[in-house]
């Protein structure tokens, strides 16, 4: 994507559609009227929509916006249109329990960036002679592949992982047993030179199982000895249209109903 041909140009739209989020959802907060609120709404699902697009994840990208800024916004739009509402009087903008419960969103994302902040990681993104590079791991299998930075001819890298196992060489595969937080430790060294150490700690995730054929196969199988999995999105399909029709219907009731007489003056006459 675009952080692949140009990082500045990457991290410059990362920006633009972060603050485009931020602006829509808290405008979302303020708004008043109901088609404000679903147009910023509208908003955040497309912002959200580029981020992924810059991560590398087209397809989420898409479904983002087809599923939500398209189908779901249009039909909260379309059911407000219908309903007619008008600007909300009643309802305050901040009430104790808005107030009350402000605090803790922030405290949620002063902890997610505290974490993040505090994640050891003792790679060199330089690429600092006879230091460890950033592991590749592998989404179908426990492999990582590890990679030391180039420390010259007669070099020699020797590798030591926390489940006691140990390798040689500037590149090396190794195969975890399970899931789980483990560390690699480095020692690069030029002739009988002084070692240079660095270590990586790293969380090994549980391997993908299958592909899109096979997930596919297993999800949408028609067969009745099947699992039926595919019911489920009918079910849920069937749920959403009726509420939509439902919506409809009530909101055109409540327009065909007869208004209320003016209530009289009272007063001297």
């Amino acid at each position: 994507m675009l952080h692949a041909y140009d990082a500045s140009i990457g991290a410059l739209f990362f920006w633009a559609f972060a603050l485009i989020a931020v602006l829509c959802s808290t405008g979302l907060l303020l708004a008043r009227h109901p088609l404000n609120g679903a147009i910023n709404l509208i908003g955040v699902m497309l912002s959200l929509s580029g981020i992924y697009a810059l991560l590398n994840s087209p397809f989420l990208a898409v479904l983002q916006v087809l599923v939500y800024a398209g189908a779901i916004m249009m039909l909260v739009v379309f059911v407000i249109m219908v309903l007619n509402q008008a600007k909300d009087h009643v309802v305050p903008q901040f009430d104790w329990f808005s107030l009350a419960a402000l605090p803790l969103p922030v405290a949620v994302g002063a902890a997610l960036i505290a974490v993040l902040a505090a994640t050891p990681n003792a790679v060199i993104p330089g690429g600092e002679p006879g230091r460890i590079l950033m592991p590749t791991a592998n989404a179908h299998a426990l492999e990582v592949a590890f990679s030391a930075a180039d420390l010259g001819a007669n070099a020699s890298y020797s590798w030591t992982f926390s489940d006691r196992a140990r390798a040689s060489g500037q590149t090396v595969t190794h195969r975890f047993a399970k899931p789980g937080t483990y560390s690699a430790s480095l020692s690069a060294a030029v002739g009988s030179g002084a070692p240079h150490l660095s270590e990586v700690t790293l969380q090994v995730g549980e391997p993908v199982r299958g592909t899109v054929h096979v997930l596919a196969a297993a999800m949408f199988d028609t067969r009745s000895g099947g699992p039926g999995y595919y019911l489920l999105f009918e079910a849920i399909g069937v749920l959403l249209l009726a509420a939509v029709v439902g919506a409809v219907v009530l909101a055109k009731r409540s327009l065909d109903s007869p208004s209320p007489p003016p209530e009289t003056e009272k007063g001297h006459h």
